[in-house]
């Protein structure tokens, strides 16, 4: 049976041909996931497949079968498996890492093309009121603008037991693989964030900034940028939960001074935890999973990769200061390692990021120091 995208790759049966070459990552992305593919990933991913019926079993036999060859040193049968493990985690990393098209535009390039960003800027002078017959305005001048991105890679990798994948099972490659789809987003997810961050923090012109999480602080930050368009609230749930004291109003008389909170949003709080709203905009938790692999600064519980201090007022309009591009997608490798004498994978995406200054006014943040993990 065949798993589409990957049919001939011509591989020398030699060990310097242990790693997968670019013709592996060409058929990769250039080509397009058949039915095996979605298959074996939902196995993975462990959704449904009831609708496939037999071809299941198919799969995983054709599967194991591979596994079984490249256990034995067959570098086709590791190609073969390697690609098919790559397709089967673009899906949901592409997914993933639509968080970030809450921060800026986003878009992705090929591989043979420059990454590059356009956007417009406003241009004015008190001179141009002398051309007016009663010099009452200014002329805005639209100039469009192009920058070169740079880019950085973001990469993880785990070591595929192709003998455990021959039995069948697929257990610790659906660890493994969420392990590798959370940290590549939280690395391209946390480069996007920093440098949105910088940018403001750094900012000498205007900016739409303040330290620490106050009602009053909250208030303002919204209220500037409301004026760009309706706003998002979003940051990690540290940040966005202390919207809950906000919510509230305070009733006066002449013995107390009390805070009640309506019996809607109360219900709403002891449901989710969080208000969905404040002062009619939208508050979005952003997803800010454990990283398995590092712990935190104490050192008492495993680390998270996002920041917990920020709290960001996103207008939803088309003037965005952060612009995001990534290039092709998921490029892969296997070669062994010499010191576990394992068969390792490892991922690369390609990104990059820019920040435009004459747009960072329409973006409210608070950074809020302490709520640092």
């Amino acid at each position: 049976m065949g798993f589409s995208i990957v049919k001939d790759f011509n591989l020398t049966e030699n060990a310097a041909q242990a790693e997968i070459n670019s013709a592996v990552n060409a058929k990769v992305r250039e080509g397009k996931a058949n039915e095996n593919v979605e298959i074996f990933s939902k196995i993975v991913f462990g959704k449904d497949t009831s609708k496939y019926g037999k071809k299941v079993d198919t799969v995983m036999n054709a599967v194991k079968d591979m596994a079984s060859a490249a256990d034995s040193g067959d570098s086709k049968a590791k190609a073969e498996i390697n690609s098919i493990v790559t397709v089967s985690l673009q899906q949901p990393l592409t997914q993933r890492l639509n968080i970030a098209n809450f921060f800026g535009n986003s878009r992705t390039v090929g591989y043979d093309e420059q990454l590059n960003v356009e956007y417009y800027q406003m241009q004015a002078s008190e001179l141009s009121k002398i051309q007016a017959a009663s010099g009452a305005f200014t002329f805005p001048i639209i100039k469009k603008r192009t920058k070169t991105v740079e880019t950085q890679n973001a990469t993880a990798g785990m070591a595929i037991d192709y003998r455990e994948l021959a039995s069948g099972a697929t257990d610790g490659m659906a660890y493994a693989s969420e392990q590798v789809l959370t940290s590549l987003t939280n690395q391209v997810v946390l480069s996007h964030i920093n440098a949105l961050r910088s940018g403001i923090q750094n900012a000498t012109t205007l900016k739409n900034y303040a330290a620490g999480i106050t009602q009053t602080n909250v208030d303002e930050v919204r209220k500037k940028a409301r004026r760009f368009g309706q706003v998002a609230i979003t940051g990690d749930v540290s940040a966005v939960e202390k919207l809950n004291d906000f919510t509230g109003f305070k009733v006066n008389s002449a013995t107390a001074t009390e805070v009640r909170y309506p019996e809607a949003v109360m219900e709403e709080i002891l449901r989710t935890g969080l208000i969905s709203t404040y002062k009619n905009s939208s508050v979005v938790e952003m997803p800010n999973s454990f990283d398995l692999t590092k712990l935190n600064t104490a050192g008492d519980f495993y680390g998270l990769e996002l920041p917990t201090t920020d709290l960001w007022f996103i207008p939803q309009g088309q003037l965005t200061a952060l612009q995001m591009i990534n290039r092709g997608g998921l490029s892969s490798m296997t070669a062994t390692d010499i010191n576990t004498r394992s068969e390792v994978t490892r991922w690369d995406l390609e990104f990059g990021n820019y920040v435009v200054p004459e747009y960072i006014p329409f973006i409210g943040y608070i950074y809020d120091s302490s709520l640092a993990d």
